[in-house]
């Protein structure tokens, strides 16, 4: 395994700073938040605990870091939370994800500095394992080891990992970003529904990939387009640096809904999607000119289809064996990890891997250890019979601690189990992929299951009842289709369903006719025949009102916060980041003498960070023509902006054409220097002799007093999230305590946002009230300093 640089103390001790800087109240929650996420902290649907996820790219790791997990686990998770939900502490498991991630639930903020010091020692980190980042990069289960497939494509998703990780470009993007690898066209890694998936293949003799770009899930699934039939080994950072520039520029910032690149692929059409792709990658293509193959990925000729055995264990194309682990829902104990690892010691390997189906894989097992390493797993209680199987079922954590869940998909994978116990052993149905979500973001994959679950929320005879629509015949492999959607049941009849569907495919199927194949012949009024008895009843009501692992009637209120002053932080954060990657792309073309294209990227740098500080004036110039002009209005009062900005146009002005290799030089100074007191003025962990302060990027100063007491009004028609928030706030600061402003917004967004925002902000809305023409009016009094 080549060397790997992934784990940096110095994330840990910035974390540690901004902790402490938020407990001490130099930090507002809305800042925090951000910036917890970007080191994989995520809050819970319960108050007071959080979730900490560790990125593992390909899903590897050690028996030793195995360890450290499981003592984390131990001594950090399952505390319980503040808001009363639990009377008794949750069990303390290290979860794992469909991304090949493992995190654990229930652990005090106040303890997360300790569980990341504890990681960091151990080689691991949480760094960019939720936010708005490359997620987690995945591969196949079986990378490295499967007789079918043209390289071990782990190096290939470690390289990647660890060159995006804390890349400029990849801090601040409009939402998250995932990226996976597979070793053959089989495509265990689930290209189809990845903003970027790469197959390793050959052509001709050389080693490389084909490409697929644009796929994703969700509420709107899209299967990824073909992008390159081949490139180059080599060329794998510049392909995936052009995609990241486009998700950059092209996703859409103000509806968070949208914000993905397969919207983006959308709006452009398949072919002009390809065309912008071309049009970033030239940009960047001298950069990587330097750029290599890995001679240590093990380019080969496949052998032998992938493995499969219901015992779980399979061997692998170097004569070792791989054991395969069902773990349920993808939960292990503390005591638990110790024995995977213990049995990997057994076993003689220091080789272990996460999979996407939640499951473990110990790997690189000579034949004559794999009874010893079984001993010791079964003493523990686990077991690799039927790993991957219709009975391995893929849950995501549901109501039981994500705050978007609706349903309890945990509790349906428990009630689903023992009626999978004859299942498994068919071999018509062994293969079978069976997939619970607990909403419609599909974290737990039903779109690319042979039969998937979604939570939603149904109404029956006037009240709520948890319902799962059920997804027939997926699959996430590129070039694949996703499932059908069908008919939604009660979540108490879900699991029932799901079997009625199973037997009537087994039974229904003609010759080897896959599950989409025997769907899409019967049609959705076959379908739905075979789900009509299992409708809601409006007579058994009472029974069909609590969800599976709950004991309170179903209900889908929640705590709804506006998220104005998070998304103003992340315009700002973003820009930030924009302006580094192009000061970064300008020093790697100076290296090079290319004069022009490093002249170009440090313009593109000084535009970003001249919007940056327009954020604080609620001002987002459509064209970058404007942005200098706007700037020198509204900043004539601060003398060091102006001095850097200054600086940097008497810089760009005085590049010799002729010579421009000086000029160009000095250009890097004066603009490195201005994004550096942007840096500074938006940090996100403040010095600690700052007074208590949200940021300067919605604090304007200057605005003078307002003494009027009739009501201030203020027209934002037209004006999007987040800047008609930032407008609003620009007027009420200049605003007495008591006084009164009305303002004009329209519907959607606005309307839900702005006013929750404020209130949060600790300002009181007096009225909301619809208008004519979709716009409200709302009245808000100023009620707290701004």
């Amino acid at each position: 395994m080549t060397e790997f640089d992934f784990a940096h103390t110095s994330d840990v001790d910035e974390f540690d700073a901004g902790y402490k800087a938020f407990r001490e109240g130099r930090m507002s929650e809305e800042r925090f938040t951000p910036f917890r996420l970007q080191m994989g902290v995520y809050g819970q649907r319960q108050e007071g605990v959080q979730m900490v996820r560790v990125k593992l790219p390909g899903g590897n790791l050690t028996p030793a870091q195995l360890d450290v997990i499981g003592d984390c686990v131990a001594d950090y998770a399952g505390r319980l939370p503040t808001d009363g939900t639990l009377s008794e502490a949750p069990e303390k498991f290290a979860h794992v994800t469909t991304r090949q991630d493992i995190q654990a639930n229930f652990v005090s903020l106040d303890d997360v500095p300790a569980f990341l010091r504890r990681l960091d020692a151990a080689g691991l980190t949480t760094r960019e394992a939720c936010g708005n980042t490359v997620r987690n990069v995945t591969t196949c289960f079986l990378a490295g080891r499967c007789p079918s497939e043209h390289a071990d494509v782990t190096v290939h998703a470690r390289r990647f990992a660890e060159y995006f990780l804390r890349h400029p470009l990849a801090q601040q993007f409009p939402r998250k970003f995932k990226v996976t690898f597979s070793g053959c066209a089989t495509d265990c890694g689930l290209s189809g529904m990845h903003d970027i998936g790469f197959i390793a293949t050959h052509q001709d003799g050389r080693p490389g990939f084909q490409v697929w770009a644009a796929g994703g899930l969700s509420s709107q699934p899209m299967g990824a387009l073909l992008l390159e039939e081949f490139i180059e080994e080599s060329e794998m950072l510049v392909v995936g640096e052009a995609l990241m520039r486009i998700h950059f520029k092209f996703s859409d910032r103000k509806r968070r809904a949208r914000a993905r690149m397969k919207y983006v692929a959308q709006k452009l059409g398949a072919e002009g999607f390809v065309e912008e792709y071309k049009k970033q990658r030239a940009v960047i293509e001298k950069t990587h000119a330097s750029d290599a193959g890995y001679a240590d990925a093990g380019w080969r000729t496949p052998t032998a289809a992938m493995p499969f055995d219901a015992s779980g264990v399979v061997a692998q194309h170097n004569g070792k064996s791989a054991i395969l682990l069902n773990l349920f829902r993808g939960d292990l104990t503390p005591a638990q990890c110790h024995a995977v690892a213990d049995a990997a010691r057994a076993a003689g390997t220091d080789e272990l891997k996460v999979t996407t189906e939640q499951g473990v894989v110990i790997a690189d097992v000579d034949a004559d250890k794999v009874e010893a390493a079984q001993a010791i797993l079964a003493a523990a209680g686990l077991t690799s019979a039927y790993a991957r199987g219709i009975a391995d079922v893929v849950a995501c954590p549901g109501t039981e601690t994500c705050r978007l869940g609706i349903t309890s998909s945990r509790g349906l994978a428990a009630a689903l189990q023992p009626l999978m116990a004859d299942l498994k052993k068919d071999s018509t149905l062994a293969g079978i992929t069976v997939k619970a979500s607990g909403c419609q973001h599909s974290c737990g994959r039903h779109h690319i299951a042979d039969l998937g679950f979604h939570g939603m929320a149904k109404k029956v005879a006037g009240q709520a009842v948890p319902h799962y629509q059920l997804h027939v015949g997926g699959s996430g492999v590129a070039g694949s289709p996703l499932a059908f959607a069908t008919d939604p049941v009660p979540a108490r009849h879900a699991p029932e369903a799901g079997i009625a569907v199973l037997n009537a495919y087994k039974e229904g199927r003609q010759a080897e006719e896959s599950v989409h194949d025997w769907a899409s012949r019967i049609g959705q009024a076959g379908i739905s025949a075979i789900l009509a008895p299992f409708a809601a009843d409006a007579g058994e009501i009472e029974g069909l009102i609590y969800d599976w692992s709950e004991n309170e009637a179903f209900n889908t209120k929640g705590n709804k916060k506006g998220e104005c002053a998070g998304a103003v932080l992340s315009m700002s954060d973003a820009l930030i980041s924009e302006a580094e990657y192009e000061l970064m792309i300008a020093r790697a073309h100076l290296d090079a003498m290319f004069w022009g294209e490093a002249a170009t990227a440090l313009r593109r740098s000084s535009i970003s960070t001249a919007r940056a500080f327009l954020v604080a004036y609620g001002e987002a110039p459509e064209e970058d023509g404007q942005v200098f002009g706007l700037l020198m209005g509204h900043a004539i009062g601060d003398a060091e902006v102006i001095a850097g900005f200054n600086a940097v146009q008497s810089a760009l002005m005085n590049i010799d054409l002729g010579d421009p290799g000086p000029g160009v030089t000095a250009l890097k100074g004066v603009q490195s220097d201005w994004l550096a007191l942007a840096e500074r003025r938006f940090a996100a962990v403040p010095a600690a002799d700052e007074a208590v302060a949200e940021t300067a990027a919605v604090q304007p100063a200057g605005e003078p007093q307002q003494s009027d007491e009739a009501i201030v009004q203020l027209d934002l028609s037209g004006v999007a999230c987040p800047m008609n928030f930032v407008k609003t706030k620009i007027k009420l600061s200049g605003m007495p305590i008591g006084a009164q402003l009305e303002v004009i917004l329209d519907d959607g967004a606005p309307i839900e946002n702005v006013p929750l925002s404020l209130q949060e902000q600790g300002q009181s809305v007096l009225v909301k009230e619809r208008m004519a023409g979709g716009q409200w009016r709302i009245v808000v009094e100023k009620s707290s300093k701004i």
